[in-house]
């Protein structure tokens, strides 16, 4: 029997070098929600996720702390559906999926560590090298040409399996920007260009993303906003190279009506917003039965472990020294790289060596400002 005797979630703010100029927003600090979950043995799982400017540490202490605590995890999947089942007028996405989903990673982690074996051993697989792309070419404060193109040859000499391209919101000036990273890339893998939900609609994109196509694209992410489903399916049907979507989404319907009705071609997953590695098993097992490829969003940590149970999965990581994320600030110790992308930890549990100095630096009280 395990039991669960503790659930605490709090947050760490962690400002970034420059700020993101993303093409809806300014990102100026990275704002995580962390979650704690401990047994009457004392042994502790830990998760973290981004909280994008919601309260996730308050909705885990009022709506998941009491229902959990005294819970006896061995019953742990039946726990969570009732806990889904319990919270259905929240729907399948917002605060209390992030919270959910946290907790559950949480959860998880602290199961697999009671095991003494890394989570993909926990759930039936085993550690093995993940396909990774790589992520870093934002628009940023005071960004040049040149920095731009150091960038890319940076990436370069990794063994990603792609690079991924953030809008500036400018449609013109993101071919600008794709010409130049695949002048710099200097070979065939793919680029990747997100637009993060910022497009209007499908008929005044369509033209731009066709000539992109010849900077050889990987796929187009998340253009719309969550539920364009016509829109999605029109710019998929208009396009050589697929669409993904789904990073910041939730609920197996709601993925299942992507894929079938948003002609989506690549399923971007994050458990710490779809539902937790409950869900994402779930949604992942999906897409595979389709033959829709799994792309994972960021927290390469986690995502390692789960892609690899997951057929046709990939990772995606910040390199630290692109500014982008602060998550290299709250760990000691990163991933290695193997001849195919990321290796995954092989300690229990997800496996992180958290920087526990660090982490209490920067825990602190809910802040709305600048905080993603």
């Amino acid at each position: 029997m395990t039991t669960l005797v503790r659930l605490d979630a709090y947050v760490a703010r962690v400002p970034l070098p420059r700020p993101l100029l993303l093409a809806n927003q300014t990102i100026e600090a990275r704002e995580y929600v962390v979650v704690e979950a401990e047994d009457a043995n004392g042994l502790t799982g830990r998760a973290i996720g981004y909280t994008r400017g919601a309260p996730v540490d308050a909705v885990v202490s009022r709506m998941l702390k009491s229902a959990w605590l005294g819970s006896d995890l061995g019953d742990y999947p039946a726990i969570y559906d009732k806990t889904v089942r319990a919270h259905s007028f929240q729907g399948t996405h917002g605060i209390f999926w992030r919270a959910l989903s946290v907790a559950d990673i949480a959860v998880h982690d602290l199961l697999a560590k009671r095991d003494g074996v890394p989570l993909a051993v926990w759930l039936g697989g085993s550690a093995r090298p993940v396909s990774t792309t790589l992520a870093g070419c934002y628009p940023l404060a005071n960004q040049t040409e040149e920095g731009l193109d150091a960038l890319v040859k940076r990436m370069a000499v990794l063994p990603s399996t792609g690079i991924k391209v953030t809008s500036s919101g400018n449609y013109a000036l993101d071919t600008l920007r794709l010409k130049a990273c695949r002048q710099a890339l200097g070979d065939a893998r793919p680029l990747i260009i997100d637009l993060y939900n910022a497009a209007h609609d499908a008929e005044s994109l369509i033209p731009y993303a066709r000539q992109w196509a010849e900077f050889g694209m990987g796929w187009l992410e998340d253009p719309f906003g969550f539920d364009a489903l016509d829109d999605l399916a029109q710019l998929a049907n208009a396009l050589p190279y697929p669409v993904g979507v789904g990073d910041e989404q939730a609920g197996l319907k709601h993925f299942d009506n992507l894929m079938r009705y948003g002609r989506i071609g690549v399923v971007r997953l994050d458990a710490t917003t779809c539902g937790g590695v409950t869900a994402f098993l779930r949604i992942a097992r999906l897409a595979t039965s389709r033959g829709v490829p799994v792309s994972c969003h960021v927290f390469h940590h986690l995502h390692a472990q789960l892609a690899s149970v997951v057929d046709k999965a990939s990772i995606e990581y910040m390199l630290p020294e692109t500014g982008v994320d602060a998550i290299d600030s709250l760990i000691d110790e990163d991933l290695e790289w193997g001849s195919t992308g990321l290796l995954p930890a092989t300690r229990p549990g997800i496996g992180i060596v958290w920087n526990e100095q660090v982490l209490r630096e920067h825990r602190s009280k809910w802040l709305r400002s600048g905080g993603a």
